[in-house]
Parts: C-alpha cells; structure tokens; sequence
C-alpha cells in the first residue's frame, strides 16, 4: 500500500516537473524568437522602434507591439505596422506557437516570406501587405487553417495565386494580393470560400477567364479583379452576388454584352468596367441598382441607347460613358448632381439629347463637341 501511494505520489510530482517545465520552455522560445525577430529586423529611422526589446523589467510581454494572454503570458500577438523596419522576416517567427495576429504591414520587408509560418496554426491575422517581399505567395501557409484575414497586397510577390487557398483555408473572410507580380489563372477553388466578403487581386499579371465559381460566393461584398490581363465574358451568375457594395473589373480584356443579371446587385454602391472591350448595349437593368454612386464604363464597344433610367439614380455622383458608341438621350435631370459639368461629356458625339436641368452644376458650361445634339436643357443649375 505504502509502495502504491510512494509510486502515485513520484507520477504527481513528475507530472508537474514537466508541465512546469513545458511552459518554462515555451516562454524561453517566444522570448528568444523576438529576439530573433530582432536581430534582423533593422530600424529605417533615427529613433529605434524595438528599443523596449532589450530585456527590461516585466519580460517581453511588455515590449513595443507584443501581447500576451493567458496564465502562461504566451505571445497571441505581434503588432508592428508602420515602424521604419526593414531587413528580412525571421523564420524563427514560426515559433510563437500561440500567435493569433501578425502585423507587420507599411515596413520595407524584403526577400522570401517564410516558410515557417506555417507552422502557426492559431493564426487569425496575417498582415504583410505594403512591404518589399518577393518571394512566391508560400504555398503552406494554407497550413494554417484558423485564418480568417490574408492581407499581402503590395509587394512585389510573383508566381501563381495557390489554388490550395480554396481547398483548405475554409474560415477565410478578407483575401487581398493585389499590386503584386501574380501571374496565371484565377483558381477556380477560390470560390469554395464561402465565408470571403473581400477579395482584391487587382494590379496583378493574372490572365484567362473569371471563374464562374465566384458567385457562389454569396456573402462578398467586395471584389477587385481590375488591371490584370482577363479575358472573355463577365459570368452572368454575377448575379447570384446580391451582397456585393464594390466591383472594380477595370483594365482587363473582357468581352461580350454586360449581363442583364447585373441589375440584380441591388446594393452595389460602385461599377467599374471601363478600359473593357465589352459590346452590345448597357442594360437597362443597371438602372435597378438605386445606390449606385459610380458607374464607370468608358473606353469599352458599347453601342446604342443610354437607358432612360440612369438618370433615376438619385445617388450618383460618377457616371463615365466617354470613348464608346453609344447615341440617343442622356437624361439626369431632376438629381442633386454638382460641381463643373466635365468637358469629357463632348465626347459622346452621337449623343442627340442632353437634360441635365434641375441639379446643382456650377462654372462655365464647356466648349463641347455635340454635333448630333438637338437639344440641350441645363435650366436650373448655375452653369453660365
């Protein structure tokens, strides 16, 4: 009996020696992948953001943009946005295992992002957008499986968007990677997401078609695709996406009519579909989107008539029609639009009718080029 009790009671203390020792251990590795962190990350300035980094009283949980939690005061957080730094991103930042938000975004970062990161498999917030990496975007921080923010936009990463994003990072809410140097198609994968309300891959090298895939993204209520090489038709399930406030498909080499169903984005505050080559005629439909403040479709092939209804949304302020073909009646009478009225407007040369009486213009009225105009109505505003 006395044997038995010595024996539960060596197990006890043998338990404890290694729990003790466990989060002894992990609280050496956080500190020294700080310090490591440090070592290689250099101040651009004259006053040293990591200048608390140096061992003072209340240990690294106090230092400059570290926070802890918990009753073993693990790291949970490293928080350095605009701070000068410069220099390259420790691998030993794959260490703070408890880490759920990494910020490092508007530093100058350079070279590859690590692949250690992958081993952060508590990571919420991943934020080194505005830096100088130039690596690939690392194809195992789909390890990562708790992340719901990726933002790694401006930089100058290259290579294709990994299709494992879509496959594995499920939880996944803002996905950002524009102004980068990606290359390759859209992965069809990305819209297994269905929990993303922001994608941006815009200013990028990408190329091929828009996945149709998208919209089954139900709740986005942003997507960027725009400066990129894309190609073919705008996917008429664009209208599945009645969350969407902001789409910005400028810049590409999309073809083909505007889909009807794009009236269906109800609460769509900005279109942008300029710099296209999209034909046919705009649709009649985009006057049911009644928040729209921007509709930019200048420089595409678009021919025909300017819907009577445009000029029943009440919220527009931007409305770019210029280098197309269209002909017929621009009525916006009757809205609170202000400011000069832009001397592009001379270039809708087939424009016969133009009422833009009952707003709130201002300045000269421009030396416009309306050939075709048979009539002109601009009473009650302040043009003179």
């Amino acid at each position: 009996m006395a044997m038995r009790s010595l024996s539960l009671l060596l197990m006890m203390m043998l338990s404890a020696s290694m729990y003790v020792s466990t989060f002894m251990a992990a609280d050496v590795d956080d500190e020294a992948a700080l310090l490591s962190f440090k070592a290689v990350a250099i101040s651009s300035g004259y006053d040293d953001p990591l200048a608390s980094w140096n061992g003072s009283i209340g240990g690294y949980c106090n230092w400059e943009g570290v926070r802890c939690r918990g009753r073993h005061q693990r790291v949970v957080a490293l928080t350095l946005p605009s701070h000068g730094l410069t220099g390259v991103l420790s691998p030993a930042i794959g260490n703070l295992s408890s880490l759920r938000t990494l910020n490092l975004s508007f530093n100058g970062f350079s070279g590859d992002i690590p692949a250690s990161l992958s081993r952060l498999r508590r990571l919420h917030i991943l934020d080194l957008s505005h830096n100088t990496f130039s690596s690939e975007v690392p194809v195992n921080l789909t390890s990562c499986i708790n992340l719901k923010t990726m933002r790694l936009r401006f930089n100058q990463l290259r290579g294709c968007v990994p299709s494992e994003i879509g496959n594995k990072l499920m939880g996944l809410k803002i996905l950002t990677l524009g102004d980068n140097k990606l290359t390759g198609a859209i992965p069809t994968s990305l819209g297994n997401l269905s929990s993303l309300v922001t994608l941006e891959l815009a200013y990028n090298q990408l190329e091929g078609t828009i996945p149709s895939s998208l919209g089954n993204i139900l709740g986005i209520r942003y997507l960027a695709l725009a400066y990129n090489n894309l190609s073919g038709p705008l996917p008429s399930n664009v209208g599945n996406l009645r969350n969407l406030n902001f789409l910005n498909l400028n810049g590409n080499q999309l073809s083909g009519d505007i889909p009807d169903e794009i009236g269906e984005l109800v609460v769509l505050q900005e279109l942008w579909l300029a710099n296209n080559s999209f034909d046919g005629s705009i649709p009649q439909s985009v006057s049911n989107i009644k928040g729209l403040t921007t509709l930019s479709l200048s420089m595409n092939k678009l021919s025909g008539s300017i819907p009577d209804g445009i000029g029943s949304i009440k919220n527009l302020q931007q409305l770019y029609l210029a280098h197309n073909n269209l002909s017929g009646t621009l009525n916006l009478s009757y809205n609170a639009l202000h400011g000069a009225i832009p001397a592009s407007i001379g270039r809708l040369h087939r424009l016969e009718v133009l009422d833009l009486s009952n707003n709130a213009f201002s300045g000269e009225l421009p030396a416009a080029n309306l050939t075709s105009c048979t009539s002109l109505r601009a009473r009650a505003t302040r043009a003179r």
